[in-house]
């Protein structure tokens, strides 16, 4: 909506048919819209009159790909991910088998002895025997031979060995397995949730900062309302034709409205430090500017209705379809998995494992390959849990416990999310409704605004009225700038409401 010049309105003849005509004029096409808007089928952005989309949601989702890129927390759920795919590789790796070297040399002193009297047991027998062969006239053929003292440890030996152990039925691996890829599932869906929220925060915040710019912008017309009004009491005080108390008037009202314009910078540069914090960049860096009016709100809404394959924003279909796409849910789901392939775990306690066990290798006093030194084993070794004094049973409870408390988070979700979407989507209809009122409003205020200014510079009208028809203009002005991206907000909220336009994985 063009905003009425000031010295145009001043410049017009005083007759009140030039007056007439010249509002006629400066506001035809606001009738012609007004027009519009009071037919059924006429939308929000046509009775605005705004020609085209200015481009906002091709700009915000530009923010949004760099926050994706560069944002902190993002980096960091990302790494959570890559622990997941860790994980789950780790647990894949039991169903291979494990190949241990080994390496061992020994220096022993000291220890237990064995002694044997091997010379005192076969001595006697020995020399008997050779008594024998003298007196047959043969020559003596035992030799006398000493006890023997055997030391338990070896001054020094060495053991060096591979082992290769392969599972050949463990019930463990296999839910130990099941359970890290239904974390890594669940993994994924929180990267995609928080994906969904950045890109609400993003989108919210770039619109709650074109706001700020946009009622700054508004406030800066305003002032120079309020200056030129200044002016003209100034100068019909000059003239005597009105009293210095409508000067003092009209200078605090153009200082509240220079308070009201700096307490709106300052949330203009508050909002684009949080889109820059988003966008894991320095606070002051520049974002980009644009013009936004209510054809704006309607490509969105289109856009939304395209992505989400909705005819219309329906309550039971949008939760229906929360319920389906949200990650949060699709979170829980996995989580679920998780924990039921935790119960298998605790079960596969109870069953055997049957592991196949060989070792090959050399030891001996010295590296030697030859001889008796090279050995090799073979083993199947069989385990089985017959009792541990009731940990296994306690270990099941507590599991079958996290998996009825994580099914009563999810029915708790789900109507946390309805909540969310329902909320939402009246929210989003208000403001979308709200629309046309608020560029009624603006085009009433405007051409009232004209009036007042006429009278004023007539001295038809006191300082009070003339201020507050000002004071009207700039509500209504910023109340439509306020209507506008409080839709383009709700839209963002409800797109995250029914789980985003980035399709998720959703359960068979």
């Amino acid at each position: 909506m063009p905003v009425p010049s000031t010295s145009a309105v001043r410049r017009a003849p005083a007759a009140a048919g030039l007056l007439a005509a010249l509002l006629v004029a400066n506001f035809g096409h606001a009738a012609q819209s007004r027009s519009a808007q009071d037919a059924d089928t006429t939308t929000p952005a046509q009775a605005a009159g705004c020609p085209r989309p200015a481009g906002v949601q091709a700009l915000a989702q530009a923010l949004v790909d760099e926050s994706l890129a560069n944002n902190a927390e993002m980096k960091g759920v990302q790494a959570t991910v890559a622990q997941r795919v860790a994980a789950l590789d780790a647990a894949r790796a039991h169903y291979l088998p494990a190949i241990d070297f080994q390496m061992r040399y020994t220096r022993a002193d000291g220890g237990r002895q064995i002694d044997l009297p091997v010379g005192d047991l076969l001595n006697p027998v020995y020399s008997t025997l050779n008594d024998l062969l003298q007196a047959a006239g043969k020559p003596a053929q035992f030799p006398q031979i000493k006890n023997e003292s055997i030391p338990l440890l070896r001054p020094h030996e060495q053991d060096t060995s591979l082992r290769l152990t392969q599972p050949l039925f463990d019930m463990r691996v296999s839910a130990g397995v099941r359970g890290r890829e239904a974390e890594l599932r669940a993994s994924n869906q929180e990267m995609q949730a928080f994906r969904s929220r950045l890109t609400r925060d993003v989108h919210q915040a770039y619109y709650r900062w074109l706001r700020a710019r946009q009622s700054a912008r508004i406030l800066d017309v305003t002032v120079e309302l309020a200056e030129a009004n200044l002016k003209v009491n100034e100068s019909l005080s000059r003239n005597g034709k009105i009293t210095p108390d409508l000067v003092l008037r009209a200078e605090a009202d153009l200082l509240e409205i220079q308070q009201a314009h700096l307490a709106v910078q300052n949330g203009v540069r508050l909002a684009q430090a949080y889109v820059n914090l988003l966008r894991n960049l320095p606070m002051d860096e520049p974002l980009p500017e644009t013009d936004v009016c209510d054809a704006d709100v309607e490509a969105a809404r289109t856009r939304l209705l395209h992505d989400t394959g909705a005819a219309e924003f329906a309550l039971p279909a949008m939760q229906g379809m929360a319920e389906k796409r949200r990650a949060e849910l699709a979170r829980l789901d996995a989580a679920l998995d998780a924990a039921k392939a935790g119960e298998d775990l605790v079960r596969a306690r109870l069953s055997p494992q049957l592991a196949l066990a060989v070792d090959a290798g050399i030891q001996g006093e010295n590296y030697d390959f030859g001889g008796d030194a090279p050995y090799m084993m073979a083993s199947l070794v069989l385990r089985f849990n017959t009792f541990n004094g009731g940990g296994d049973i306690a270990a099941l409870n507590e599991a079958r416990a996290v998996t009825a408390q994580l099914r009563a988070a999810r029915a708790q979700a789900v109507q946390g999310i309805g909540m969310e979407v329902l909320d939402a989507l009246q929210v989003f209809d208000v403001a979308y409704v709200s629309l046309r009122t608020a560029e009624k409003r603006v085009a009433a205020v405007e051409g009232a605004f004209a009036i007042a200014e006429k009278k004023r510079d007539l001295g038809q009208i006191n300082q009070t009225e003339f201020i507050d028809a000002r004071r009207s203009l700039t509500d209504a002005r910023l109340n439509r700038n306020m209507t506008r991206f409080a839709a383009l907000s709700q839209l963002a909220e409800l797109e995250y409401a029914v789980g985003g336009t980035i399709p998720t994985e959703e359960k068979p």
